[in-house]
């Protein structure tokens, strides 16, 4: 069956948007600069468009930028924003690496692509290619549009493969880092393999296949898995429509060899439109002065929520007439959501029997804490009624008391409350939590709201 005919199939019969990939495309290593999350994710929106579309000649491929990058409405600035992303197309060198050896011919130097190789034809070939060979950025009816063309050797793989791996996208709009969306799509080429496993390759070749930087010195096998393998396995199998499981195979007390053995998940349900990645959040801690990379480690961390709270606290303190430069945008950041709790990832194994399917996971927040955070409004209101001389005493009063008890803190909490500066995204939340407790006692979270505090 076509990709054409297989596409038109899936959406007649209302299944999730799903891609096909070639699987030449899907082991890839950045040789000259790194490929984001986000970039690669965009990558594949804007492929399963041009799919969709079809054989367009010369006129490349076009669709609006917020249909391939969400976050980008008519109001940004294209030049500055998407520019970057883009640039990780467009200027990138990328090694496209077979999965296995039957794969390696599937974009030959010349003539009929399908055709297999003849014994004297060259072997174990190395194909260097830019992701795309140009992107053009304009308005469009007051929209911003983009234009994209493919390098002309591999143009008609990208649009019509003959071997490819089934990709949903929904599933990869989930997956929060550049590893777990490699390594889903790597394993969903051998989805319905017979063998369930991946094609075997040293643990060399996986780590320079998965993390999405370029060629360097290669990180020890025991790290890099411990911090990326072994949460994108946790996430695939905790939000995608196949498990994973991490086999590995020693040469004497070594780890030489890896490989991951594959299930497939009952179907359930997933959206029959591609979701494009979500950069609003790296657009705003960017105009913040925040490296992309430090924002998707923290997102993955705390959470979308936590982080929109986090940035729009911080971007109110930077617009204060009164705020100061922050030395370290990034660490200032992180302090505020130290407030925020933690977003776990449930540790999870492979099955020996098909599961049922997975139960929604449990909600982040519990009664509880959205009624104390009912109860922190009340006192913050309470205490924004405060003239400037009275929360000026009450910064005083934190002041000391964390001094007198040794609380440990920062000094730069310490210099804001100095200078009365409650409002810092920094002190906010403790100042609010101290004049709680002073007021209504260390009960303030369950007390009457209405009874009247002792006098300030």
């Amino acid at each position: 069956m076509s990709v054409e005919n297989a596409t038109s199939k899936r959406k007649r019969e209302g299944l999730p948007a799903t891609l096909n990939k070639p699987v030449s495309a899907l082991a890839i290593v950045p040789l000259n600069s790194s490929i984001t999350v986000t970039a690669r994710k965009a990558y594949n929106v804007m492929l399963h468009l041009a799919q969709r579309e079809g054989d367009t000649g010369d006129a490349g491929y076009s669709a609006p930028l917020n249909a391939i990058l969400r976050g980008f409405g008519v109001g940004n600035n294209v030049a500055t924003d998407a520019k970057r992303y883009i640039d990780q197309m467009t200027s990138t060198k990328i090694e496209w690496r077979p999965l296995t050896e039957g794969d390696q011919w599937l974009l030959p130097l010349e003539g009929d692509a399908a055709a297999p190789p003849q014994t004297d034809e060259p072997r174990d070939e190395l194909r260097i290619f830019h992701m795309l060979a140009e992107v053009r950025l304009y308005k469009k009816r007051g929209e911003n549009w983009v234009t994209w063309f493919y390098p002309p050797s591999i143009k008609e793989q990208m649009l019509g493969p003959r071997r490819w791996a089934r990709l949903e996208l929904e599933v990869i709009a989930q997956l929060s880092t550049y590893t777990a969306v490699a390594l889903y799509e790597i394993c969903a080429r051998y989805r319905d393999n017979p063998g369930g496993v991946t094609s075997r390759h040293s643990w060399e070749w996986w780590v320079a296949v998965l993390k999405g930087s370029e060629a360097g010195k290669q990180r020890e096998w025991r790290k890099f898995k411990n911090e990326f393998v072994n949460p994108a396995v946790r996430e695939i199998n905790d939000v995608s429509d196949i498990e994973v499981e991490l086999l590995e195979y020693k040469q004497g007390r070594a780890i030489a060899d890896v490989q991951f053995a594959v299930r497939k998940k009952p179907v359930n349900s997933l959206p029959n439109r591609p979701e494009p990645p979500d950069v609003t959040h790296l657009l705003q801690a960017a105009k913040l002065g925040i490296r992309e990379s430090d924002v998707e480690v923290l997102l993955e961390q705390y959470g979308p929520e936590a982080m929109t709270a986090a940035l729009d606290a911080m971007e109110r303190f930077m617009r204060g007439a009164t705020a100061r430069p922050i030395v370290s945008k990034t660490a200032y950041l992180k302090t505020i959501l130290k407030g925020h709790p933690v977003q776990s990832v449930p540790q999870t194994t492979l099955p020996s029997v098909s599961p049922a399917v997975t139960a929604a996971p449990p909600p982040l927040t519990t009664a509880a804490d959205d009624e104390q955070a009912r109860r922190l409004a009340v006192y913050r209101a309470r205490f924004e009624s405060l003239n400037a001389d009275e929360q000026g005493g009450w910064a005083t009063r934190l002041r000391n008391h964390l001094s007198d008890h040794g609380k440990v803190t920062s000094a730069g909490v310490m210099r804001r409350l100095q200078a009365g500066q409650w409002q810092s995204p920094l002190v906010t939340a403790m100042m609010i939590r101290f004049y709680a407790e002073q007021t209504d006692g260390p009960n303030w979270a369950s007390c009457d709201l209405n009874v009247e505090g002792p006098p300030t």
